[in-house]
């Protein structure tokens, strides 16, 4: 295994051109049906691009190319933002990656860019990777998937590697049948929304092969009672309920984890990000610190301060802020009755620290948690 991973490595950033796959244009025609086009833009590699198209046509046996770069001419930021919505790439680029040769109606598109990503809705800080369900293309953005070295961003073999990573979960996903899992060492383990989780996760999914939807007893659902969401799934004993006047719940995305929720609150500066797990699995706000402090590093964001541990209303909590960019967080852990519900409460707003700090801890006490044989009753 590790002689492959050494393989692949030298692969995606090898420097020998003879041995990359050479970008396909638009016009030749194409000597078979084309499986997955990898689409780099603007300055995204090339190189790495064909190597990628190469290294992933021999480890998921389709035929993968990697097109000529195509330009994004005209597209423009979100509004007050340095990101740039998934869906205006599709727009941009459907158009010409359907020109380009061997593409069948089957054929799966990879979009690949260096600019930060999000979508118009903006419900989340960011995304390593979108795509809209009723299309066959995804954006895979490197923006947060560089490497900082004395300040400068890196694309080095461990930057490679994750957006090969991204790559593959979207082919495998799109053109495999292959499902979400809860195994985090796994390709396709279901919720990868850090730095650190990505690393964590392998070069390989274990499942194989699969076309089968994901069982009920891992599907969200999301009902309206008495003026709260309630949140839950089939397998928990659990419910949690949140205000529906406060919080508008994010519309479902292809690659969500099933059991992952996401909303917003206060026009985007307000953030939730949580997940429902068997309690089995569960453990202390300090291990979740140290993913999320590697993460911090990885993508050289300001750094967090005034770490501190509190328990709120049966809610193991850690908080901390970054002053620079003016935002405040809050991981909060709820385990019982063989059920953990873990959650991220990210808040971006101009004043103190404390202020911002204390905003979340009242948002927290409006949650509440039921069994789901006392829906509405605060457990």
């Amino acid at each position: 295994m590790l002689r492959r991973v050494l393989l692949l490595l030298v692969c995606l950033l090898s420097l020998n051109l003879a041995r990359a796959q050479a970008p396909a244009s638009a016009a030749p025609a194409a000597p078979e049906p084309v499986a997955v086009y990898l689409i780099p833009t603007e300055n995204f590699p090339l190189l790495l691009a064909g190597n990628m198209a190469a290294m992933l046509g021999r480890d998921t046996g389709l035929t993968v190319r990697a097109s000529a770069a195509l330009p994004l001419d005209g597209m423009a930021p979100l509004p007050n933002s340095g990101q740039y919505a998934a869906e205006d790439f599709v727009e941009k680029v459907m158009p010409l990656a359907k020109t380009l040769s061997g593409v069948t109606a089957q054929t799966f598109f990879v979009v690949l860019t260096t600019r930060d990503l999000n979508t118009r809705s903006r419900n989340s800080l960011y995304y390593f990777s979108s795509r809209a369900s009723d299309t066959n293309m995804s954006v895979v953005s490197m923006a947060r998937l560089l490497n900082y070295q004395e300040g400068l961003l890196m694309l080095d073999v461990t930057a490679a590697t994750r957006v090969y990573k991204m790559c593959k979960r979207a082919i495998g996903e799109a053109q495999l049948g292959w499902v979400r899992n809860d195994d985090p060492d796994d390709l396709m383990f279901g919720q990868v929304s850090s730095i650190a989780a990505l690393d964590r996760i392998g070069l390989e999914h274990k499942g194989g092969k699969r076309t089968a939807v994901p069982a009920a007893p891992e599907q969200l659902s999301v009902a309206t009672v008495d003026g709260m969401l309630h949140l839950s799934i089939p397998a928990s004993a659990l419910t949690l309920a949140v205000p529906r006047q406060d919080w508008t719940v994010r519309e479902r995305q292809s690659g969500d984890a099933a059991r992952g929720f996401y909303l917003s609150a206060q026009n985007g500066a307000l953030l939730m990000v949580g997940n429902f797990e068997n309690a089995y699995g569960s453990h202390g706000v300090g291990r979740a610190w140290d993913n999320i402090e590697a993460d911090i590093r990885a993508r050289g964001e300001p750094e967090p301060s005034e770490v501190s541990i509190e328990n709120i209303g049966g809610w193991k909590t850690l908080l901390f802020d970054q002053r620079s960019a003016n935002s405040s967080s809050m991981v909060a852990y709820y385990v019982r009755d063989g059920t953990w519900i873990s959650l991220r409460l990210m808040l971006t707003k101009n004043g103190k620290p404390e202020a911002r700090r204390e905003a979340l801890r009242q948002q927290l006490k409006a949650l509440k948690v039921s069994a789901k044989s006392a829906v509405g009753k605060a457990q």
